[in-house]
């Protein structure tokens, strides 16, 4: 009974570490995709939001949303390619673990 318990609990990791490497590589590859080739369509909630945080700089300060939005929105590309690869590195470690741990239980 306990066996099988252990030999579930290491098919259900293992195959949930097969989802986090799939979805994560499916993610990288859609952030790199939209960080080289953006969306012409980018629309804003409050275009003065950046207004507001910035008035401090006084009226000499030029201050250009679009180019702002448009580093912003590279920097989230960026960020969401990296986090999704350690999403996948991190599900290939765990489902390589435990595949031994598997694989092991096989054999003896």
């Amino acid at each position: 009974m306990n066996s099988n318990i252990r030999t579930f609990y290491l098919y259900t990791v293992c195959f949930v570490t097969l989802c986090m490497i799939v979805s994560g590589v499916v993610i990288a590859i859609n952030n790199i995709a939209l960080y080289i080739m953006p969306n012409s369509y980018i629309f804003y909630e409050n275009e003065n939001s950046v207004y507001a945080e910035l008035s401090d700089y006084g009226d000499d300060y030029s201050l250009d949303y679009d180019e702002i939005e448009k580093e912003n929105y590279k920097t989230r590309k960026i960020k969401g390619a990296v986090v999704a690869t350690v999403i996948a590195t991190i599900g290939g470690i765990m489902y390589k673990y435990h595949w031994k741990v598997i694989e092991k239980e096989k054999n003896s």
